[in-house]
């Protein structure tokens, strides 16, 4: 070897270990993603077409709750995009969770209309549906294809979402739940590109949800902050925004459900639902979740009321790994005292979460469900294969998730 040889070799060598050096001295980094923008408070939707012509948008796709759209909720939309002069077309396809077959027909229509932006306005239905419509249409994708791992296609135009529940936290994440054709499982498709560009939280079109609607949707919020404060994937932001929504919701949710035309509480509500969104599309979920999405597919039960049932069973199983995160989740629910030890604390989050559920109607566990034991071990496997599961904080096993199950039935006394 000449020393020319040589010293391309030494070079080769020194460049390899440099970026080996670099690529192992970040340490405690994390990512953190949210809407370009955001308007919030009483009357925000009224600003809608100053803000979607800010974005440049000119021919608007909007995918909407029927009921939302039956009741007149979308009249001040309407003419707020009228007034800014940008075309609408309005498709209230929503009456139950999204599934293919409706993503399929809506970027058909998309691609009809040569739509610019698309806009979600309704329940986390209605936003999940119009996230995926815009990342699958305009990136000629499918719904496989977005929940694969390391998907690559990008979102080519606007995403908004207009929340009327506070509840999904979907305004703020990169997160979209469709159902399959077959309607027994869930796509949970997470991309960059599922972030809304502008979301508008406006807790005057909140004022007139039923009192079961407003609970379950709360419920939700609070797993979301719980769970992201625990995952394993949380970091400092996130834990502030998860422990700040578990606050705000203990004390705003019980009002909003006793007396819904509250619209400083259901103010409180929308933006601890918008902080709990943040927080787990930035720290990711956990076992709730994970089970949540197969039991709410096969039973058609509710997602709010699903992780409302499983949420102390599965802080109980996450306990052993969450003592302290659990305690300080004690003292925003109001249940500490002085002298309680750190494990006394932890029990008593489980507690007042279990109590918030009784007050508010909800049930308690899935006794009154039509769910089987048989079909424990599959719901199992399935939610060990859930993406919400790589970031719970306690390893889990199939039989976990049977015994949770057998539990939250009321076939085994744990809690």
């Amino acid at each position: 070897m000449n020393s020319r040889e040589q010293a391309l070799d030494n070079a080769l060598i020194e460049s390899i270990v440099t970026q080996t050096v670099d690529e192992l001295a970040p340490r405690g980094l994390f990512n953190f993603n949210a809407p370009r923008q955001t308007l919030m408070g009483e009357g925000a939707i009224l600003k809608i077409g100053d803000k979607l012509r800010q974005l440049g948008a000119s021919q608007v796709l909007v995918i909407a709750d029927r009921v939302v759209h039956e009741q007149g909720l979308m009249r001040s939309m309407e003419r707020s995009l009228e007034r800014a002069g940008i075309k609408f077309t309005i498709y209230p396809c929503i009456t139950r969770e999204p599934d293919e077959t409706l993503v399929a027909s809506a970027t058909e229509l998309l691609a009809r209309n040569q739509a610019d932006f698309v806009l979600g306005f309704g329940g986390g239905s209605a936003l999940d549906a119009a996230k995926a419509i815009a990342l699958a249409g305009t990136s000629q994708s499918s719904l496989q294809q977005l929940a694969e791992p390391g998907f690559a296609g990008r979102r080519v135009i606007g995403l908004g979402a207009v929340p009327t529940t506070a509840g999904t936290g979907s305004e703020v994440t990169d997160i979209s739940v469709i159902m399959c054709a077959d309607r027994w499982h869930k796509f949970v498709i997470k991309h960059v590109d599922l972030m809304p560009d502008l979301a508008i939280v406006d807790p005057g079109l909140m004022l007139d949800l039923p009192p079961l609607v407003t609970a379950a949707t709360g419920i939700d919020a609070l797993t979301h902050a719980i769970e992201a404060y625990g995952a394993r994937s949380s970091h400092p932001l996130a834990k502030a925004l998860a422990i700040c929504a578990v606050q705000s919701i203990a004390e705003a949710l019980p009002i909003v459900v006793g007396n819904g035309g509250d619209i400083a509480a259901r103010l409180t509500m929308a933006t601890a639902a918008y902080k709990a969104g943040l927080a787990f599309s930035n720290s990711g979920l956990g076992l709730v979740h994970a089970i949540s999405h197969q039991i709410g597919a096969r039973y058609r039960l509710a997602h709010g009321i699903a992780n409302g049932i499983l949420l102390p069973y599965v802080m109980r199983f996450n306990a052993l790994v969450c003592q302290r995160e659990y305690a300080a989740i004690a003292h925003m629910l109001g249940v500490t005292r002085t002298g309680m030890t750190e494990r006394e604390q932890c029990m008593a989050s489980i507690d007042a979460v279990r109590q918030l559920l009784a007050d508010l109607g909800l049930p308690g566990n899935l006794a009154g469900t039509n769910i089987h034991r048989d079909d424990f071990a599959a719901i199992a496997t399935d939610a060990l294969a859930d993406v919400c599961i790589r970031d719970n904080p306690r390893n889990v096993t199939e039989a976990d998730i049977v015994t949770l199950l057998e539990e939250a039935c009321g076939n085994k006394n744990n809690l």
